[in-house]
């Protein structure tokens, strides 16, 4: 049998064995029945169970500018407030230089709003993967991710690194987006044991030589972290990233009661932290005087690679710019961009139909954005509103 066909026929067995499973699990279909429909999934955050709390309390705010001494123009800030709001945005807030100058929410939203992250979670899944290799726990991004995932090591599974992991580079076989109850990815989404996609889930190409978008990469990520920190991912994010920045309630998703977290979606905070996580990031990756993570791990956290330049440690880039998308991405995983950012070191942290966090370290600049659910939403057209609009005499973000 070919090579193709057994990736065809272990996708199969898969497919088969996850209807199996789902069939006979009674929880399985309590969450797949009861879950939010639409739009309603972002602010569904109190309908999880079993979920672990990051940390509990307010959200602090950042420091407020007064209205004449922004340093983006009126009118840029209400033009990107304008195309939020066209959007239905549940909320939509923009910092220079770690200061708010713009804060929006929608009507019936405000500063106390939890929300659900989609996808973002893996830009975030990526600057704890950054801290624990900073933080020395992970010895080398290059080591075999099987080193923390036994069931790969004695195929060719055990090839794939903690890099290709991060990259979505590693080569495990898709797991397609289906709406089936039956279908792998729901399983992943609302089944009662995570780890065992990862260990079943089969190779479709040569770890290291192809880019592909996969939610296993992420969930995959789980063991490694838990395994090379001896932590809990909530305790290790709680400890490591959510203290130091000073940020409010965030809660995980379990798979069952005291099981692995849902990593590769779908965390539930409050907007004001993911501004504070993109503060720290222009900021070189210091909140204030703590230094969270390392610059030099910033820097390979937002580089791209041969195989895919747009794409960094989980989070998406900017540039370069290839005609109206950005390059090396497959179709479906392509971010809407009709015109080539005004700055080169855009970096962005991607979730389903608009929600974003942008961070533009040279120009200080951070903005946050949550909403309906619409794959039409431009990232382009957001930041350069913004960056177009930053006034003469604005100063750099502080060091």
């Amino acid at each position: 049998m070919s090579k193709i066909g057994r990736v065809g026929l272990a996708c199969a067995v898969l497919v088969a064995a996850a209807g199996a499973y789902v069939y006979s699990d009674r929880v399985f279909w309590q969450r797949w029945f009861s879950q939010a429909e639409g739009d309603a999934v972002l602010t569904a955050w109190d309908s999880y169970e079993p979920v672990e709390l990051i940390a509990d309390g307010p959200s602090p705010p950042l420091p407020e500018v007064a209205p004449s001494a922004r340093t983006i123009s009126d009118d840029a800030l209400a033009a990107a407030q304008d195309y939020a709001e066209s959007y239905d945005s549940i909320a939509f807030l923009v910092a220079r230089n770690g200061v708010l100058e713009l804060e929006h929410y929608g009507q019936g939203y405000d500063r106390s709003t939890i929300v659900d992250s989609q996808s973002m979670h893996k830009g975030l899944l990526g600057v704890v993967v950054a801290i624990a290799a900073d933080q020395g726990f992970i010895p080398s991004l290059e080591e075999p991710a099987s080193t923390y995932i036994p069931a790969w090591i004695n195929d060719e599974r055990g090839k794939i690194t903690v890099a290709d992991l991060v990259e979505m580079t590693s080569g495990l076989a898709q797991v397609e987006s289906s709406t089936s109850a039956f279908s792998p990815v729901q399983r992943l989404f609302f089944g009662t044991d995570l780890d065992g996609p990862v260990n079943d889930i089969p190779l479709a190409f040569a770890p290291g030589t192809q880019f592909d978008f996969n939610h296993v990469n992420s969930q995959a990520l789980h063991a490694v972290l838990t395994g090379a920190t001896g932590m809990r991912y909530a305790e290790f994010v709680r400890k490591y990233l959510w203290e130091p920045l000073g940020a409010g309630f965030a809660q995980v998703r379990l798979d069952h009661p005291g099981g692995t977290a849902r990593i590769f979606c779908c965390i539930q905070t409050r907007p004001m932290d993911w501004m504070r996580l993109g503060v720290m990031l222009a900021n070189g990756g210091r909140a204030g005087n703590t230094q969270i993570v390392s610059r030099q791990w910033v820097d390979r956290l937002m580089s791209g690679t041969d195989v895919n330049p747009n794409f960094g440690y989980h989070v998406w880039l900017g540039a370069p710019y290839s005609g109206s998308r950005l390059v090396s991405a497959p179709a479906n995983r392509r971010a809407p961009v009709s015109e080539p950012f005004l700055a080169d070191d855009v970096m962005y942290v991607e979730g389903r139909g608009g929600q974003r966090l942008y961070v533009v370290p040279s120009a200080g600049l951070v903005a946050y954005r949550t909403g309906r659910i619409d794959f039409s939403w431009d990232d382009a057209k957001i930041v350069n509103m913004l960056l177009a609009g930053i006034q003469p005499g604005g100063a750099a973000a502080e060091e």
